[in-house]
């Protein structure tokens, strides 16, 4: 009699070649294969009884314990010891070694593990205790919750959301995300790309690859397979002839497993990318990854809290508004980078980390001072006025930063903020108002002061870019403008691509920007001693509420509405 043992990775043409030695000539054979492990079609056709193994019993570990190690073992030893994982009592067993003792190794070792893992759930918290993923999060959270009802029989996995894509810019954490989603659910994680599966050789050996982490994924179940860089797979639709059937069969066969022919009930895949347009379509269709959650940078807020977990200490409250100036438009990734350098600093000075040395592991920072904060002062006060003029949105109150970073070419000097509500009826006036709230700004500037700043007009997010993107697709996609002719361009560049080689269009976007930029002016000149009243709240203190401008305008006999102009 012989016996062989097949591996989950073991090849079909290395089993084959195993039992083609001396096992083909003995007269019985058994085979004992690894839970997952495919058996070659040769060998199977000669298999004449196929057994299930079932789990190790009290009864069996106490006859084993007998027989190998000498040892005798009570049913209450026996439930005792098999608590713990199998691998760990093994190791624990010892010939002539007390089951006691073998006992007492494992209760030791298990308090340690119960330690380690404390830790590392304080290193590596769960979904629920990160920062900065905005509406990513909450869709972990519900996932985590209809997992434990899918487990529990309670929703058929029809109902659980198995695919999404994370877009996002470098650093924000799409990778970590991910680690902390699977922590979040208590599954285990396999993360993967393309360049990995290519990695493993030509065109067969990345399909076996990729085949190979879906089926580790399936037999995990429930699990999450994490797919970086998805736009890697690019777009069958502009792939050049030169590679073309190649490319084709990597993305029909990613396809195929999404689809899951034979199931893959319990496997959650995500997808992570820069370049949400450049994945083929046929990826982000319904049934496979079709809902899609951008992740942003983390906010002012988000990024203070992010700071203080990496550091595992709380920041005094005085020092935010310093520090979110400071960060701002920094990822995650960047505000790692600043807590290790801070604690560098600090472990070096041997003693803990305080504010100074976060302020020097960020850039240089400089106070806003004299005619800048004064201007900066006017320019949210121009957008407050116009917000509550036009009634565009419900106002919360306005901003401006006391330091900024050195490194800065123009100065995000802070903000009016205001929420419009994503559903309602808009007509080309209630767009053309916003573009004259956008241009509030530097009107208010012009006004009070006799001439504009260069902040609002830098940047894609800057306001002049915004009101330019507004006025150019009102003309080219809304229909809004003076002709019907709708045009598919929607990002900043096709637009901008419009505007040169469309002169109608170029004059229309330049002729609502006049008028609506003469609009703003009309109304900060309408309200002057309102936007000076504002002005002077902001420079002083920073910031203004809407219940004091309320208070403010009542004082001043100011309107809070004027008529429309168009």
């Amino acid at each position: 009699m012989a016996y062989v043992m097949i591996a989950a990775d073991d090849r079909p043409r290395t089993i084959i070649k195993r039992l083609e030695g001396d096992c083909s000539r003995k007269r019985r054979l058994l085979i004992f294969r690894e839970q997952g492990a495919e058996v070659p079609i040769q060998v199977m056709l000669g298999v004449d009884v196929e057994v299930d193994i079932p789990s190790i019993s009290t009864m069996d570990f106490r006859i084993g314990c007998r027989i190998a190690y000498q040892i005798d073992v009570t049913p209450c030893e026996a439930e005792a010891a098999m608590s713990y994982p199998l691998p760990h009592v093994w190791a624990a067993l010892r010939r002539g070694r007390p089951i006691k003792n073998a006992l007492t190794r494992l209760a030791e070792a298990a308090a340690l593990d119960v330690r380690q893992s404390r830790d590392k759930r304080k290193s590596h918290p769960p979904l629920q205790d990160m920062f900065g993923y905005g509406a990513a999060k909450e869709w972990g959270l519900e996932l985590a919750q209809d997992l434990i009802d899918w487990q529990r029989g309670k929703i058929d996995w029809s109902e659980v959301d198995t695919g999404i894509v994370l877009s996002g810019p470098p650093g924000v954490g799409k990778t970590q995300f991910a680690a902390a989603l699977a922590r979040q659910c208590d599954v285990p994680i396999i993360a993967t790309s393309l360049a990995r599966w290519q990695a493993r050789g030509h065109l067969g050996d990345l399909l076996k690859a990729m085949r190979s982490d879906f089926d580790k994924a399936k037999e995990s179940t429930p699990c999450i397979l994490f797919c970086d860089e998805l736009d890697s797979f690019g777009d069958r639709n502009s792939f050049s002839a030169d590679n073309k059937d190649y490319s084709t069969q990597v993305v029909n066969g990613f396809l195929e497993h999404l689809d899951g022919l034979d199931g893959r009930e319990g496997v959650v895949v995500i997808g992570a990318t820069n370049a949400l347009d450049r994945i083929d379509p046929a990826i982000l269709r319904p049934g496979r990854l079709n809902r899609h959650v951008a992740i942003p940078l983390p906010t002012a807020t988000d990024r203070i809290a992010i700071l203080q977990q990496q550091l595992g200490q709380t920041l005094p409250r005085k020092q935010h508004p310093r520090l979110m100036a400071a960060t701002n438009g920094f990822s995650g990734a960047d505000l790692a980078k600043v807590a290790r350098d801070a604690k560098r600093i600090a472990r070096r000075a041997k003693r803990d980390v305080a504010v100074a040395d976060i302020v020097k592991s960020l850039p240089e920072m400089v106070a806003i001072t004299g005619e800048l904060r004064r201007a900066l002062a006017v320019h949210e006060a121009g957008h407050t006025v116009a917000v509550i003029a036009l009634d565009h949105g419900k106002f919360y109150g306005a901003m401006i930063i006391d330091h900024t970073r050195n490194d800065s070419e123009t100065v995000p000097g802070g903000g009016a903020y205001f929420e419009v509500p994503n559903v309602g009826y808009r007509t080309v006036q209630t767009y053309r108002d916003r573009i004259a709230v956008l241009l509030a700004g530097i009107a208010a500037e012009q006004v009070l002061l006799g001439a504009v700043s260069d902040g609002a007009g830098a940047g894609p997010n800057s306001d002049l870019a915004q009101a330019t993107r507004i006025a150019t697709v009102l003309h080219s996609g809304m229909g809004m403008g003076n002709r019907l002719r709708h045009s598919l361009a929607k990002s900043d560049r096709d637009l901008e691509t419009l505007r040169l080689h469309d002169a109608g269009v170029a004059i229309w976007v330049d002729d609502v920007l006049r008028i609506e930029f003469e609009r703003a002016k009309h109304i900060i000149r309408s309200q002057l001693k309102l936007v000076e009243a504002i002005a002077d709240e902001l420079e002083a203190k920073g910031k203004v509420s809407a219940d004091q401008v309320t208070k403010m305008a009542a004082k001043l006999d100011a309107p809070t509405r004027i008529a429309t102009l168009a």
